[in-house]
């Protein structure tokens, strides 16, 4: 079963380490920090390269290059990390046309297939002309290639893999977006914005709003590195009468599984689907793993020496058992000239020994597969057996 992944995110500053993730962070300039100081130029992607913009006109404040922002646009936002950050738009509508303002930049390095990130950045709405929305679903997009067409209505249409589902509000503190996602492998180019039309947005006026039209964002701070939560381990089998103990405890996470149950250590004596939540202070995300039984003891066919096909009941027929289900069975007799006296493909059918005239050894060849541990197992064996009569 793949897994799958849901976010939720809360409206509260938490106390990580700014900037702990650059090293191994995927995503270049992650704080927006220009690359020259003074600022003359109007367009944030003259100065904090390699982020750029296709469409609109997202904003940049830097206090120390001379863009400052005013009370006005920023509401006197300190960044959450380093020195600058952007401001775009991302609700309402103007002539026909909606408020969206995108970001974009190239990863460092492509997404691989089949690994686990945790991606995150932090937003902050502000007041702009005397009020304003708090909106869900900002997020960020994660493409293989470059998402460089903005369509005429200035909407651009997507299913942002790591978005926010709540209504973000705070115009106090920074909100991290964030989420665990699953790469489908060659992701290079990520794009930040509101990817909804309004009926699809929520949106709540801030605090002290008079004559909310629209929504305007303040992003800093985006990274994108593997995974550093708990995670439930690949789909697992489980062996028929045993257990699988898991243990995802961990100093500050919260789990809170499919059957109501919490904590980190939870034990599956059943096959079946499981689910956790996976919390931390600051970001939730919801993993998955399938489990099924099997046979883990290793398989056996038991042949008999001799059998006694005179009638009495007892005996009489030339029966093989097996202690596991079999995926394929073959089993053929031959007598001492090697002409062959029974074949059967199912283990249920026996030989009677009816068409032998007397006492005498004759000769089985036995080929049969069966599964272990998610893989088929191929057993050959030949040996002697007496018939009695």
């Amino acid at each position: 079963m793949k897994r799958v992944f849901t976010f939720f995110f809360l409206s509260l500053l938490l106390s990580i380490a700014k900037g702990q993730d650059n090293d191994d962070n995927f995503v270049p300039n992650p704080s927006f920090e220009a690359t020259q100081c003074p600022i003359f130029s109007p367009f944030p992607r003259d100065y904090i390269n390699p982020w750029t913009t296709y469409y609109g006109s997202p904003d940049y404040y830097e206090p120390n290059c001379g863009i400052a922002g005013t009370d006005l646009t920023t509401n006197n936002s300190q960044p959450f990390d380093g020195d600058g950050f952007i401001g775009i738009e991302v609700y309402g509508q103007n002539a026909g046309a909606f408020r969206r303002e995108y970001i974009h930049t190239e990863l460092k390095d492509p997404l691989v297939e089949g690994q686990l990130y945790r991606i995150s950045f932090y937003v902050k709405p502000v007041f702009v002309d005397g009020g304003s929305f708090g909106i869900d679903r900002i997020g960020m997009l994660l493409t293989d290639t470059i998402v460089d067409t903005i369509p005429t209505d200035s909407l651009l249409p997507a299913s942002p893999q790591i978005f926010s589902r709540e209504v973000i509000t705070s115009t106090q503190y920074w909100t991290p977006v964030c989420g665990v996602y699953k790469a489908k492998g060659g992701e290079q180019y990520i794009t930040i914005g509101n990817f909804s039309p309004d009926p699809l947005t929520s949106a709540t006026p801030l605090e002290g709003s008079a004559n909310a039209q629209r929504g305007y964002f303040l992003v800093d701070y985006v990274s994108i590195v593997e995974n550093d939560f708990p995670k439930l381990p690949d789909d697992s089998v489980l062996c028929l009468q045993g257990r699988i103990d898991l243990d995802l405890r961990r100093p500050d996470f919260t789990f809170r599984w499919q059957d109501g149950r919490t904590g980190g250590a939870y034990t599956i004596t059943e096959p079946g689907d499981y689910t956790v939540t996976i919390s931390s202070p600051f970001c939730s995300y919801t993993d998955s793993m399938s489990v099924i039984s099997v046979e883990c003891d290793d398989c056996k066919v038991f042949v008999p020496t001799a059998f006694t096909p005179n009638g009495d009941g007892r005996n009489d027929f030339y029966d093989l058992k097996a202690n596991c289900e079999l995926v394929s069975y073959r089993l053929q007799i031959f007598d001492r000239w090697g002409q062959k006296m029974f074949e059967s493909t199912d283990i249920n059918v026996s030989w009677d020994g009816s068409d032998a005239d007397k006492t005498g050894t004759y000769t089985y060849n036995l080929q049969y597969t069966f599964n272990k541990f998610r893989k088929t197992e191929k057993e050959s064996r030949r040996g002697y057996l007496t018939l009695i009569k």
